[in-house]
Formats: structure tokens, C-alpha cells, sequence
């Protein structure tokens, strides 16, 4: 062997291997499964652990996206390939700050990234008299997407209170116009979709005859998508009307809606013809106060004689945006959530901006900025990981688990859905810990459990 050879063959030798770092990433939505792909492209030997307190992965996706937008949801595909990585682990059914503590977790791994989200609707932060319907988008739209914690007010039979013939939706974003859709269709034009059927149904037994969307800003500053608004025009059994443009309004929102302009704020259809969607600009919502068992929205208005009006509906549903959980949460990081080895990524990191492609692009930049922290020698690894936590742990759902619980409610689909969800959180794990040579029999004795549950009235109790 030539000199040459020997120095390149002892340069190969000498040469340092990949990082192996321990990675714990706290959340199992896009943000938090963005980070484990890209830090799993980047170091291939890395351990990395996917913690989530529900026993079912994917968050936002799984709950947050509207059911009947499964082209959106099946960004799933690309997570399912993630986890069948060798060195890449789902634990689900674990709550980060109440099964173990985020002091005892922290320690255990070289890199701690959260991507918990902002799991509460921001309230409107305006008088509101107490017994008013005030509902919020993120717990409408889990509910409707099978979310297990279920806080709406129940009938004396047990099942939950109507929203009503007449709704409002303070805010014109994204998500307001995923409320306004799912509450103008009918069940038939929910084909392909995940929805709840039997909270749909018991939410919402009819179309409402009117939907009122309210907007502090002028079009040009509303939030929506105009893909989302097409879609919403587009609804056969829909008529949208439009106030509080103005002349300066202009581009393809504003061509879309100018034709629909009206001043009449309370013009009704006959209840079960077409619902009736009005958008409202530049209205201030000011207090929400009872008034003949109904709810009565008072706003201000930049425009019209009066500069004010008055809205009576049923309910009214808040989608402005999303803050950080209630104090008492223990599983929603706080300032003491920190050290060198701990990154924050997506909403929880940023605040209630930008969509999928907006949280693949932070988690790009994070990733970026921990792959320099270790390969400067800022971050030192070589903490143990997950078994170093292991111990602590009890029914953890791994992901042949939570793919025994998928195969379940694919299997349980009604016509024209693609699953129904399992919403009891005791039935989830019963079908995850199941061996696989019993699930056709699991299945049997849970349909029939599902059957008797049908045919009996809810309690307090069942939530």
C-alpha cells in the first residue's frame, strides 16, 4: 500500500462519526413531526422521542383541521413513514408535566424541542353576561373531529343543547370559515370526511338558517385563504352576502364579494330552504348579554348611519385565534420549561401564525439552529434518552399501538366516512394493548359496546 493510501485510509479511521444525540420532542402535530423528520434526515443514528398525552399522534391534523378537509390531513402519510425509522419512537399516552415532570424529562436528553401548540381559544376579551351560548372554534371543530374531552352543555335526555337556527362567528380567518362551511353542509355533503356524526347530528340537526361573520378589519386585512372562500361560494345551499367594503377594496376577494354587498342585516329565508351567510367588516363586537333566552351580540361599525348594531342569535362561536392553556394545565409549558438543550417550535414558539407549510418552514429553521449548537460544540451529548425516563413511565401507546386503533376505526367506518373516531379515551387504550390474534373479537365486543352506548341517554358521567 502506497503512503498515499495509508494517510487516506487513517484520515477515513480518524474521521468523526454522526452525532448520536438523544432527542426528546415534546407534541406530535406537524411542527413536532417536522423536527423529528428533519433531525432524523440529518443524523441517522440519533434517538429520537416523540412524546404525546393523547394515545393517538398527529394533533392539529387529527383534531384541528376541519374532517371534511382530508387532502390537508393526509400530510399523516409522510409522519407514518417517520415513525418506521429505526430509532425513532412514538410514545403516546404520556403527559409531559403531569405522568412526568418536565424537570425530570429535560435532564435525561441531549435536546428537549416543545412543540406543544396553543391548545385554548383566545376569548374576545369583552363584557359577556353569564348563561350566553359563547362557544370556541378550536373546541367546536376538536368536538366535531372526535376530540374525547367533550364541554358543551347537555338536555335533561342527555344529549347535547342545539346550537340553534341562528349563529354568529366572530372572526374571518381560516378558521372561522371552517365553522361557517361544516355549519351550512348536509350530512350527505360530508362524504369522505371523519365528522362525528352522532355529535354533528345532536350539535347541529338542521342547517341554520343564518350565519352572521363578523370582522374587526376591512377585507383587505380578513384572514381567510381565497381558496377557502371560493369553497365556501361555491356550497350549493348557501347564499353569502357582504357588508362594510369599501371603495378602496379591491383584488380577488374583493371581485368575489362586491356583487354580494348588502345593508339588510336581517333578512331571513324560511327555516330548511338556503342558509343565509353574512360577512360583516369592519365591526367591533362590544359585549354579549341574554335577552329573551337568546344571545345578543352588540358591536360598533366603521360604516352605516348609526355606527353601531345589534345581532340576536343562539350562539355565538369565537375563532380569533389560539393563546396558551389555563394556568392550572400542567401539560402547557411555562418560562420554567427552559435550559441550554430545550427549543421551542410552531405556535407555541411564534404565536397562532401561518398554516402546515409555515410550521415545516419553523421546524426547518430550529432544526437548523440545533445542528449548529452541537456541531459548535455549544450542545454536548451523551445523556441517556429514553431509558433513562422509561421507568417512570406506564401505558405507553407505541405506534404499532396507535396503528391497531387506526385499523379499528377505519374498519368501524359508516358509509361514505373514512373512520369513525373513537372518542373514549379508556376504549383507546383497550384496543392498543390488545394482542393482535384477538382484535376481530375486541372489535365485536367493543361494536357491540358502542350499540348499547347508542341506545342509552348520556350522563355527566360519560365525559
Amino acid at each position: 500500500m502506497t503512503d498515499e493510501k495509508r494517510s487516506s485510509t487513517t484520515q477515513l479511521l480518524d474521521a468523526p462519526s454522526d452525532p448520536q444525540p438523544t432527542v426528546a420532542v415534546v407534541g406530535s402535530g406537524p411542527s413536532g413531526c417536522y423536527v423529528a423528520t428533519f433531525l432524523a434526515k440529518k443524523w441517522p443514528q440519533a434517538e429520537i422521542t416523540v412524546f404525546e398525552s393523547m394515545p393517538t399522534p398527529y394533533g392539529l391534523v387529527r383534531y384541528g383541521i376541519a374532517a371534511d378537509h382530508q387532502g390537508t390531513k393526509n400530510v399523516t402519510r409522510q409522519f407514518d413513514r417517520l415513525f418506521t425509522r429505526d430509532g425513532v419512537r412514538f410514545a403516546g399516552n404520556v403527559c409531559v408535566g403531569t405522568d412526568i415532570a418536565f424537570a425530570e424529562l429535560a435532564p435525561c436528553f441531549d435536546i428537549v424541542v416543545l412543540a406543544t401548540g396553543l391548545p385554548q381559544d383566545r376569548s374576545l376579551g369583552i363584557p359577556q353576561q353569564a348563561g350566553t351560548r359563547v362557544i370556541g372554534a378550536r373546541t367546536l371543530l376538536g368536538a366535531l373531529n372526535g376530540h374525547p374531552v367533550q364541554v358543551f352543555p347537555r338536555n335533561p335526555d342527555g344529549r347535547y343543547t342545539a346550537l340553534g337556527q341562528q349563529l354568529a362567528v366572530v372572526g374571518m380567518g381560516n378558521v372561522a370559515i371552517d365553522v361557517v362551511r361544516l355549519m351550512s353542509k348536509d350530512p350527505h355533503e360530508l362524504d369522505g370526511s371523519d365528522i362525528d356524526d352522532e355529535l354533528f347530528e345532536q350539535l347541529r340537526p338542521s342547517r341554520p338558517s343564518s350565519i352572521d361573520v363578523i370582522s374587526r378589519s376591512g377585507l383587505s386585512l380578513a384572514k381567510f385563504d381565497l381558496a377557502m372562500l371560493r369553497e365556501l361560494l361555491s356550497l350549493p345551499n348557501v347564499d353569502v352576502a357582504a357588508s362594510g367594503l369599501t371603495d378602496d377594496d379591491n383584488g380577488p376577494a374583493a371581485e368575489l364579494l362586491r356583487p354580494r354587498i348588502s345593508t339588510v342585516n336581517d333578512s331571513f329565508t324560511p327555516e330548511g330552504t338556503r342558509t343565509q351567510v353574512r360577512l360583516h367588516f369592519q365591526v367591533t363586537p362590544e359585549s354579549i348579554t341574554c335577552s329573551g333566552g337568546r344571545t345578543l351580540l352588540r358591536a360598533s361599525t366603521h360604516h352605516g348611519p348609526n355606527g353601531g348594531t345589534e345581532i340576536v342569535v343562539d350562539s355565538v362561536i369565537t375563532a380569533i385565534g389560539f393563546t396558551q392553556g389555563a394556568p392550572e394545565d400542567r401539560s402547557c409549558p411555562t418560562v420554567e420549561w427552559s435550559g441550554d438543550n430545550v427549543y421551542r417550535v410552531g405556535w407555541l414558539s411564534r404565536g397562532p401564525q401561518g398554516a402546515i407549510p409555515e410550521n415545516r418552514k419553523d421546524a426547518r429553521r430550529v432544526v437548523d439552529t440545533i445542528t449548529d449548537d452541537v456541531e459548535s460544540g455549544r450542545l454536548k451529548i451523551g445523556r441517556a434518552g429514553f431509558t433513562a425516563v422509561e421507568s417512570s413511565l406506564r401505558n405507553v401507546v407505541t405506534f404499532a399501538d396507535w396503528q391497531r386503533i387506526e385499523a379499528f376505526e377505519q374498519r368501524e367506518a359508516p358509509p361514505g366516512r373514512c373512520r369513525r373516531k373513537i372518542t373514549d379515551r379508556k376504549h383507546m387504550l383497550s384496543i392498543a394493548s390488545s394482542a393482535p390474534d384477538s382484535a376481530d373479537a375486541l372489535r365485536t365486543a367493543q361494536s357491540a359496546g358502542h350499540t348499547r352506548a347508542q341506545q342509552q341517554p348520556h350522563r355527566e358521567s360519560d365525559q
